[in-house]
């Protein structure tokens, strides 16, 4: 049983099979979160996940051990694959593992969002880029 005020955390699969996690929220609702990628170790470009309406924000959290660094931008399209795509914001990371940082609210309604990794360093470096809405 959870204690006052602790929400349920636990993950759910939507109909695109991506988890979703309704994690409680101030004044209009639960807040839900939607995994971009996760276990982003290299310098690349994830696959491109239906998008979400609403106000939206956008958090990048590196794992590992020791200092490590890695910058996502947050791309938004129209297109499946991603490409024409739109920089949405751009989260730079760098300290001691785990170390997180997000962009500002945004409301720009793309039907599929992904991430680009950049400048990925340090032991066992982790990236995971997470929406809320």
């Amino acid at each position: 049983m959870l204690g006052p005020g602790i929400a349920n955390t636990t993950p759910a699969t939507n109909a695109y099979g991506l988890v979703v996690r309704s994690i409680g929220g101030g004044g209009g609702g639960p807040v839900s979160t939607l995994t971009i990628a996760s276990g982003v170790t290299t310098n690349t470009t994830s696959t491109p996940v239906a998008g979400v309406s609403g106000v939206k924000t956008f958090q990048l959290k590196v794992t590992g051990t020791g200092p490590v660094t890695q910058t996502a931008v947050l791309k938004g399209s129209f297109d499946s694959d991603g490409s024409n795509a739109t920089d949405l914001c751009t989260v730079a990371v760098s300290g001691t593992a785990p170390v997180s940082d997000v962009c500002p609210p945004f409301t720009a309604p793309f039907p599929y969002l992904f991430m680009t990794t950049t400048n990925t360093t340090g032991t066992g470096a982790s990236g995971t880029g997470t929406v809320g809405y």
